[in-house]
């Protein structure tokens, strides 16, 4: 990284992000030097390969920046127990919090009371609904949903049902992965019928609405899964067990694009298994939260515009977000080393 193209001693009028020193922010922080900075690291549940691997991609990230890394938390989809762990990590003596929400609502008293102890918060991956944080890391959901939409909607000339299982709508990212597939196929492929299931980011909903969708829809065209990690695999199961597991090209394929791009889902894009994945910059999560997170404990703020790495800090409510690439991947591209997916053990 290009450091002196993002601190900043002062903010600047053109567009280029800037990481200021705020001098009333500095004195409350009373920043320590980077050995005696403890962080703590809230996961919202770790039963899925893509929170294990970003829980552990994170606290190396952290340990590389040179700041001591508190064991992760694991909240297992509990908003209250995930606000508990975060109550606990302060009182354990965290400086500054790394946290992947387990609900975008319910995250904002945390958030409060973390600033109440004069603790900085950098979230990753998902936003909250409101609230004060440092720094929100994440991909343009939205943007996200929308590119599912383009590849699957092309694959399929604009016409068919297309099965969409959604993550958790409590939750920025369900939502905005929902809205932006939605808003793209009713601009672009009105033709198509959806058939919306919840899942709430569990591996059990999401492959018993799959297997109803599957079983009484004969003339089923495609199928949305907005993560790989909880979906992927019992996608296929029940597909196979169906007979209407078929390789991509083959006669009677349904069209399948997931989101998140793990190792899993890389392989079976390989394999023909799977047409298309939006990988999530996972890798991206984990350095920049950690980057973020250190310059917070130290008393910088930062300001919106373009970044040195590929992306755009933006202002959203209360808070900035630095919005990070998301890649499309086929066929052509799934063995790329730069993909996170690619760069970890299965």
């Amino acid at each position: 990284m290009k450091m002196q193209s993002v601190f900043k001693t002062k903010p600047r009028r053109s567009g280029v992000a800037a990481m200021i020193l705020s001098g009333a922010m500095a004195t409350m922080l009373m920043p320590a030097n980077a050995e005696s900075i403890k962080l703590g690291y809230s996961a919202p549940f770790l039963t899925d390969p893509f929170q294990a691997i970003m829980a552990n991609q994170t606290l190396k990230a952290v340990k590389d920046a040179g700041m001591e890394a508190m064991p992760a938390t694991n909240a297992n989809g509990d908003a209250g127990k995930q606000a508990t762990d975060i109550r606990n990590l302060i009182s354990a003596g965290a400086k500054v919090l790394i946290v992947n929400p387990t609900d975008s609502q319910a995250i904002v008293p945390v958030l409060e009371f973390a600033a109440s102890k004069n603790v900085p918060t950098v979230l990753i991956d998902i936003a909250p609904a409101k609230g004060k944080s440092a720094m929100i890391v994440r991909a343009d959901n939205k943007g996200i949903g929308a590119k599912a939409c383009e590849a699957l909607g092309a694959a399929i000339g604009g016409k068919g049902k297309v099965l969409s299982l959604m993550g958790d709508q409590a939750t920025t990212n369900g939502r905005d992965r929902t809205t932006g597939f939605n808003e793209c196929m009713k601009a672009k492929y009105p033709d198509v019928t959806i058939i919306e299931q919840p899942t709430y980011w569990k591996t059990d909903k999401a492959t018993s609405a799959a297997q109803t969708v599957v079983t009484t829809t004969p003339d089923l065209t495609a199928i949305y899964m907005q993560s790989d990690s909880v979906m992927l695999a019992g996608v296929l199961n029940v597909l196979k067990s169906a007979g209407k597991l078929t390789k991509v090209g083959e006669p009677n394929h349904i069209f399948l694009a997931t989101v998140d791009g793990t190792p899993y889902a890389l392989e079976k894009i390989r394999e023909d298994l799977l047409d298309v994945a939006v990988a999530q910059p996972l890798d991206l999560y984990a350095k920049y939260g950690a980057f973020y997170a250190k310059a917070a404990a130290e008393g910088k703020t930062f300001a919106a515009g373009p970044t040195d790495h590929n992306s755009e800090i933006v202002p959203v409510g209360d808070n900035l977000m630095d919005y990070l690439p998301a890649t499309v991947v086929t066929k052509a591209n799934a063995s790329d080393p730069s993909l996170w997916g690619n760069q970890t053990e299965k």
